[in-house]
């Protein structure tokens, strides 16, 4: 009994001895925001909040913190708002996400030199130096507790580049996210720092290869396939936070040693009108929101339309403004649905958020036929009521009910991210419009003032 009380006794004792060294840490995490600022005045009480009470607090991003939100995308400065309101509740650091290359380097640039928090991202290098001054790795200090924040981005489906407009990513070479991550290891010999951190842009797959490879992560936050969790994975813990800033997280973590012996994580769904705002940044929000002309009416929908039908309508417009045979149109660059009622600039700023160009080309049925089987993702296609298109099977192209020649050649038109990401399977450009798709699908509804759009039912994806 003696030497159970003794037990007990020690217990107690070391118990205390580790609480007393233990760090209480906090830290916020949003990703994939895509420009999205409505939440923003509900951002700031809760992490003033938390710093009021005296707690080591951060504030990251997982990066995406561009396109999606034609206010901010349509900018003066294209994406300032976003920085501006980031500096103003305080964020610590991001990671590059793809969509961070949306606007081009040179933007790029402008916007991380207008920020009060470095960006990071180990696995590239600014070949035209406009990005040179992004760095593999950032140590931030709150009230002596340092955590090393290592930064790596997707490479795209080829492994080359991130998922973004290869002309924005010109002269930058990209290396494997996850590989990268073991040039780092040093960080792990530095007695200063308290926490390491895997900020990615990876995905949840990406975050899990970092922690079940490299056991000197403590913790992965991490972006980019929009999952909500907090959770442990094999020798750390990984973060995610949904996206569009619909949430943010709040993970408390207790440190000793260096190492996470608690780990607590709570989801804030930042839509409850139930969480105090502040005024000031909400009058900023509605001032970068006030701009006449993103409201002005230029078409009017009768049904709310599928993605599909949206498809329709989208490759529809391009078809008659190019005056080609045929429009291809990649589903993940419709990023809205067409809703019932009024439509506006904003409106189809929303659809089509990204600011890609159209290219045309003249292309043989063979030619057409290897694009898409090289291609083989979804897609929306529109035709002259002349062509028509059977893909079931093999891909075959009629005109007038007759098979087109082998020698014959079809007009096509297509958005340029498209073109140049698979550019080794066309032809070179007809042509190279000088607008935008947004602004050629504007002026389509312009042209067609007082008719009313309804494409249901119509499926061609």
């Amino acid at each position: 009994m003696k030497f159970i009380d003794k037990k007990i006794l020690l217990l107690l004792f070391l118990s205390c001895l580790i609480s007393l060294g233990q760090e209480k840490v906090i830290i916020f995490s949003i990703n994939d925001m895509h420009s999205r600022i409505e939440n923003f005045s509900k951002i700031k009480p809760l992490i003033d909040k938390e710093k009021g009470k005296g707690n080591k607090v951060f504030f990251v991003c997982a990066g995406d913190i561009f396109s999606g939100n034609p206010v901010v995308d349509n900018y003066t400065e294209k994406g300032f708002p976003i920085i501006d309101l980031l500096n103003r509740t305080g964020l610590d650091i991001s990671v590059i996400g793809n969509h961070e290359f949306d606007y081009g380097q040179s933007v790029l640039s402008d916007r991380i030199a207008q920020a009060n928090f470095p960006f990071v991202c180990a696995n590239f290098s600014g070949g035209r130096g406009e990005l040179s001054n992004v760095k593999g790795f950032e140590i931030i200090q709150k009230d002596g507790f340092s955590i090393a924040y290592i930064g790596a981005v997707e490479t795209g489906n080829f492994g080359r580049y991130p998922l973004t407009h290869p002309k924005k990513v010109e002269g930058l070479f990209f290396t494997n996210p996850i590989k990268i991550f073991q040039d780092y290891k040093i960080i792990n010999e530095n007695s200063d720092i308290d926490l390491i951190v895997a900020l990615t842009h990876l995905g949840k797959s990406g975050d899990e290869k970092i922690l079940e490879n490299f056991n000197y992560i403590d913790l992965v936050i991490g972006g980019h396939s929009n999952h909500i969790y907090g959770k442990r994975h094999e020798n750390g813990y990984m973060i995610m936070s949904g996206k569009n800033l619909e949430m943010i997280s709040k993970t408390t973590l207790s440190v000793y040693k260096g190492k996470i012996i608690d780990f607590k994580f709570e989801k804030i769904d930042l839509s409850y009108e139930g969480l105090e705002r502040d005024s000031n940044i909400d009058l900023l929000i509605q001032t970068y929101k006030d701009n006449p002309s993103f409201y002005k009416k230029i078409g009017y929908s009768s049904i709310n339309h599928t993605r599909a039908e949206t498809g329709c309508f989208y490759t529809e417009a391009i078809r008659e403004i190019t005056n080609v045979d045929i429009v291809i149109q990649n589903s993940g660059g419709i990023r809205s649905n067409l809703k019932k009622g009024i439509i506006t600039p904003i409106d189809i700023y929303s659809i089509d958020p990204f600011g890609n160009g159209i290219g045309s080309f003249l292309v043989t049925p063979g030619e057409l036929k290897l694009f898409l089987k090289k291609y083989n993702k979804r897609y929306s296609i529109s035709s002259r009521t002349n062509v028509e298109l059977k893909l079931n099977g093999d891909i075959e192209v009629y005109r007038n009910g007759t098979k087109v020649g082998d020698d014959e050649r079809i007009s096509l038109a297509m958005n340029d991210y498209i073109s140049n990401t698979y550019s080794k399977y066309l032809p070179e450009p007809l042509y190279a419009y000088p607008f935008t798709t947004a602004e050629y699908i504007i002026k389509y509804l312009n042209n067609h003032a007082g008719e009313i759009l309804n494409f249901e039912n119509c499926n061609r994806f």
